[in-house]
């Protein structure tokens, strides 16, 4: 066998070696993309469940004082209510603003939302896969 033959073999191999990891990078590259946009959805509906009890439980703060006499016109209550809602909000732009910062640069590109209504819209066009992980 000449050199020019070992060469050939010594290219071809290189070739395949380098074509095979270009495959395996992409593969996994499309895989971390989908796990990450998955992770996104159950963070999301975790969020979801930590509203709701969070709003049940200003619920139950506002009936407590309703038993107590106080009424839906009275200062107290509508300072109460305006606090509850203020801390939501609050929440829910925290938790959002955390999940957008928690990402690299090179990542930013994959958040499909911004702010809390377009993560509640992602969220709803993603349903299915959030059910089949809370049930």
């Amino acid at each position: 066998m000449s050199f020019e033959q070992y060469a050939l073999y010594f290219l071809t191999f290189i070739f395949g070696y380098v074509t095979c990891q270009t495959f395996y990078f992409v593969k996994s590259t499309r895989i971390s993309v989908r796990l990450l946009k998955v992770l996104h959805i159950v963070g999301l509906s975790i969020l979801i469940k930590c509203v709701e009890e969070h709003s049940y439980a200003g619920t139950q703060k506002l009936g407590a004082l309703l038993k107590c006499g106080v009424t839906p016109e009275d200062d107290v209550y509508k300072k109460i209510e305006k606090l509850h809602e203020e801390e939501m909000q609050l929440f829910k732009n925290r938790s959002i603003a955390v999940i957008i910062a928690m990402h690299p640069d090179y990542f930013k590109p994959v958040l499909e939302f911004e702010d809390w209504e377009t993560a509640m819209a992602f969220l709803n066009s993603n349903k299915k896969i959030a059910q089949t992980f809370l049930s």
